[in-house]
């Protein structure tokens, strides 16, 4: 292999990259520029609030803010982006099964290099991501004659893609220590929907303990930016890469 393990990784993931990218930004292109024929009609003011609303961390559908937080920041959007984290996480570091790893390691490369690497090529991926999802979600709320300021999609935008990249990078851990894609598919998946859960029905001590809280527990497209849970998803993502490339460096590898 004579190219880099980051740029390797980039093409090969690339088709599917090119299809969440698409998806992730029709979502908000179809769904936002609804929103002002829905109040006209009055729609959204006959949303009640229930459960099932909390649950999902939807809210206020009747401002624009409200609405964009509701339909894309709390639901859809982070959605797409923390499925799209997980599953390409999981992929770059749970390769032993079809040999790839194999291959990777016969090169002079070290495995803190190469798990480095790829950590940087999901990142690279996620900020494409984020920037589309901002992008459209500007063009989504012009066409739907919502108010929002374009300093406050930007850090709502950011906080989800730190989001993502937080439960990305633990999903490399869980591939670092088990070497299993369903593993570590399997083990995030658990952790993010119980922490997406803690985070909109758990008292406030448990909202603090999931990552969810502060990318969008305070509703950032609403607040705007905060420094302070920016901070902590990053730090989150830190530990977590360092406790995977101790990890990774040290299991025995089935090559």
């Amino acid at each position: 292999m004579t190219r880099s393990v980051f740029t390797q990784t980039l093409k090969e993931q690339r088709r599917g990259l090119i299809g969440w990218s698409l998806g992730i930004a029709l979502v908000p292109l179809l769904y936002l520029p609804s929103f002002n024929s829905l109040k006209e009609q009055g729609s959204l003011n006959n949303i009640k609030q229930n459960r099932v609303y909390d649950a999902l961390g939807a809210g206020d559908f009747a401002s624009a803010t409200g609405f964009l937080h509701s339909m894309i920041y709390s639901m859809i959007g982070l959605l797409l982006m923390v499925i799209f984290a997980v599953t390409f996480a999981a992929r770059s570091v749970t390769q032993e099964e079809n040999g790839t790893l194999d291959l990777l390691l016969a090169q002079p490369i070290s495995r803190v290099r190469l798990l480095s690497q790829r950590f940087a090529a999901l990142t690279a991926q996620l900020t494409l991501l984020t920037i589309i999802l901002a992008l459209s979600v500007i063009g989504g709320t012009r066409a739907g004659k919502m108010v929002v300021p374009t300093g406050q999609i930007l850090a709502a935008s950011v906080a989800l893609g730190l989001l993502a990249l937080a439960i990305g990078t633990l999903a490399l851990l869980a591939g670092a220590l088990t070497g299993k894609r369903s593993l570590a598919l399997g083990s995030v998946s658990v952790l993010a929907l119980g922490g997406y859960f803690a985070n909109t029905l758990g008292a406030d001590w448990l909202r603090r303990l999931s990552p969810f809280y502060y990318a969008v527990g305070e509703k950032p497209v609403v607040s705007g930016w905060n420094a302070i849970h920016l901070s902590v998803l990053i730090a989150v993502a830190a530990v977590a890469m360092v406790l995977a490339l101790a990890a990774f460096d040290r299991r025995d590898l089935a090559v």
